[in-house]
């Protein structure tokens, strides 16, 4: 990216050049179609006496149809003013690129694709073959936990019914007993 510095004042110090230069290469990595940015700084006197600095940011972009965002600011001194300047184009740049990538993206409403046939699905789902083994409530409630799985299956060993203990979202534990009619 290409950063042209106009100095007005007569006064800036180099290393508010290199500030500028470093923060505006940075504006790269939110889009990349930054094509050169102008920067200038200049000092207005009020009634009063009182000098306050101004800079304004031009950024250029890549592209037929691209806008020049554009940045005015005032401030105390020439750096301050520089920041606000700054954090103007930023969100500029960030709402360009959003509007510019949301645009793509979007379905229009007028324009509804053709829809697709769904995948076709297996008649029976999957099916697992467990052996259970029989264990208390509490042995099983152990194993869920030491599995980290969602759930698990048991047959209670006083009852010899089967039995799911598994975790709730709140990060307690239940046990299902299923009953048959």
């Amino acid at each position: 990216m290409k950063v042209v510095l106009h100095d007005r004042t007569g006064g800036l110090a180099p290393e508010l050049h290199e500030y500028a230069q470093r923060k505006l290469t940075r504006l790269e990595r939110h889009f990349g179609r930054v094509a050169e940015a102008e920067v200038e700084f200049s000092e207005e006197r009020k009634r009063s006496g009182l000098a306050t600095s101004i800079c304004r940011i031009n950024l250029h972009l890549d592209g037929r149809r691209s806008p020049v965002l554009t940045a005015r600011e005032s401030g105390a001194d020439a750096q301050a003013a520089l920041d606000l300047a700054l954090d103007k184009i930023d969100r500029q740049v960030v709402k360009l690129k959003e509007k510019r990538t949301h645009r793509k993206q979007a379905v229009s409403a007028v324009r509804i694709p053709p829809e697709e046939p769904a995948p076709a699905r297996s008649p029976e789902p999957e099916r697992m073959r467990v052996r259970l083994k029989p264990q208390s409530p509490a042995e099983a409630v152990e194993e869920l936990e030491a599995d980290g799985q969602a759930f698990h299956v048991f047959m209670d060993e006083d009852s010899g019914d089967i039995r799911i203990a598994f975790r709730r979202t709140d990060g307690s534990v239940a046990v299902i007993e299923p009953v048959l009619p």
